[in-house]
């Protein structure tokens, strides 16, 4: 996930939202989800299917409704593609012109062990209190499990969050290596006893 941290600077998150945000930030989020995942993106199997049963039609010389088909298929997962591009840039945007500077609470650390027995990997389960009355949770796979180890002991982290989009949050501290966040929903919170 392209970091929007590099951008944030503490004059920038002191102007009250919605913030000005500069002109080439946008191509520089574009780019980097683009540098991020380009297998992903453009080798997609329906997307390669498509290509080469257009091809393969063409070099059959069919034309007119057998064309159609394929040629739909390539155009809705490319669509497809550009949509989720779009909404990861917009949420980006979002965070940086409306985003609150807020600390999440860690509630639960749930470690990906290795057969060996070592964290290679986990999932913090964040609580994000954005108002009196209203609280995100929220998951981010961190790939280094002893960065996701000192986060838990610490007990919090900085976030970036937008109050009236659940989903939408990114950390602000700084964490060595790679960082997901799960869109989908809330994480499930199981009590132990």
């Amino acid at each position: 996930m392209p970091p929007i941290t590099e951008w944030l600077t503490a004059d920038y998150l002191a102007q009250p939202p919605p913030r000005r945000v500069p002109p080439g930030v946008m191509l520089d989020i574009a780019g980097e989800y683009l540098v991020e995942r380009p297998l992903r993106t453009f080798l997609d199997p329906w997307l390669i299917a498509g290509l080469v049963a257009l091809g393969g039609l063409l070099a059959l010389g069919m034309r007119g409704l057998w064309l159609a088909l394929p040629l739909a298929l390539v155009l809705a997962r490319l669509g497809l593609a550009l949509y989720r591009l779009g909404r990861r840039i917009g949420d980006d945007i979002a965070l940086l012109r409306h985003g609150l500077r807020l600390r999440a609470h860690i509630l639960k650390l749930r470690p990906y062990r290795t057969t060996l027995g070592e964290i290679d990997g986990a999932l913090l389960d964040c609580a994000i209190p954005v108002a009196p009355r209203r609280t995100y949770i929220g998951s981010v796979w961190l790939h280094d499990g002893t960065e996701a180890l000192r986060l838990a002991r610490a007990g919090a982290v900085e976030v970036l969050c937008l109050p009236h989009m659940p989903g939408t949050w990114r950390l602000v501290e700084p964490v060595r290596g790679e960082v997901r966040y799960d869109r989908l929903g809330p994480a499930e919170i199981t009590h132990e006893r």
